[in-house]
Order: C-alpha cells, then sequence, then structure tokens
C-alpha cells in the first residue's frame, strides 16, 4: 500500500464524510456517482484537449472526488456488490485513459505525445499487475504510483502547466510500480 494510501486516505475519507452523508441521505446511488465521475472526467478531458487548462483541472478534479465518493458511498448504504465493483474498476480504466489521449492528441511536442501515451499504457499495467495476481490469489496493493498518486501527478502537472513533467514521471513511475508488483508476485509466489 502507497504512503497515500496508508497515511492520508483517512483524512480524506473523513473530508469527503459530509458529501456522502448528504448523498446518502437524497438517495443518489454508488452507480450513478460512477458514472457521473466518468462523465466529468471525459468532458474534463474534452477541455484539456482544447487547451482550456483550468476548466479541465476543475472537471478532473470532480471526476477523482466522484471515484472516491462512489465506493465510500457504497459502503454507507451497505451496497457493495460484484457488479458494482466490476463497473467501477472497469469505468476507472476508461477514466485513466481520457486525459492521456487528450495530452496525446493536443500536444504540439510529439515527445509530449508519446510519454503521455506511455504514461496509459504503464498505468494500465499497474492496474493489470494488480489484477492478475489478485487472481493468481496474491495481494497486490503495493507501488509507489497506485491510482491516487497518479492522479494527484496529473493534476499538478495540469494546474502547473507542466504536461510534459508530468506525463514523463507518470510513464517513469508507472513502469517503476509495475516492476515493483512483478517483483513482488515473484517473491511471494517463490519465482
Amino acid at each position: 500500500m502507497s504512503y497515500l494510501a496508508r497515511e492520508l486516505k483517512p483524512v480524506f475519507e473523513k473530508g469527503i464524510e459530509p458529501l456522502v452523508k448528504l448523498l446518502f441521505e437524497v438517495g443518489v446511488s454508488p452507480n450513478t456517482v460512477t458514472f457521473l465521475g466518468l462523465f466529468f472526467v471525459a468532458f474534463g478531458s474534452y477541455l484539456l484537449y482544447l487547451g482550456e487548462r483550468w476548466l479541465s483541472f476543475a472537471l478532473l478534479l470532480l471526476g477523482a472526488l466522484a471515484d472516491a465518493v462512489d465506493g465510500a458511498l457504497a459502503r454507507r448504504l451497505g451496497k457493495n456488490s460484484t457488479f458494482g465493483a466490476f463497473l467501477d474498476s472497469l469505468l476507472d480504466r476508461v477514466s485513466d485513459a481520457l486525459p492521456f489521449i487528450a495530452i496525446a492528441l493536443s500536444s504540439q511536442d510529439r515527445f509530449t505525445s508519446f510519454m503521455a501515451l506511455l504514461a496509459l499504457v504503464f498505468s494500465y499495467t499497474v492496474s493489470y499487475a494488480r489484477a492478475r495476481a489478485e487472481g493468481l490469489g496474491y495481494s497486490m496493493k503495493v507501488g509507489l504510483f497506485e491510482r491516487p498518486e497518479r492522479w494527484i501527478v496529473l493534476l499538478v502537472g495540469i494546474a502547473f502547466d507542466m504536461l510534459f513533467f508530468a506525463v514523463s514521471l507518470l510513464a517513469f513511475g508507472s513502469l517503476f510500480t509495475t516492476l515493483q508488483r512483478a517483483y513482488n508476485l515473484k517473491k511471494l509466489s517463490g519465482g
């Protein structure tokens, strides 16, 4: 488990509790929040493609927040379902891809476009390494660049107009995390 997940997740969850409580009281379903998050990320990515950095940042931040809220809402409602978990994970992969595609298509610099595509590929290998290891019966909650860290780096890169730095860090950080997970599985499985 990453530092952010271990140390900051309880603080973050306490911070979003009023929003979760409000959504609970008005009867919003976790899947609705999941789809709303995807909408925010899709529209934010389109705005990123158009060069609308601050509007994009705001919508992507809302999408990331929705991703955190849907799980907390499901737990509060007692609606942790296999389908809900599957849907959330599936739409997370779509949400992960869209900003990188927007950066790759809109960048005038081919190297930034290339690094955005590498960041996309390696962010998927991070997720796949965990899913595959867990499918083989091993817990795989290790790694430096898990999803929350990747989103923070992306959002900081957008906010400070440092997309090349952000996607490069994400590409190499995600590759490193994939290798961490492969090494960890090798150790756990005995080779």
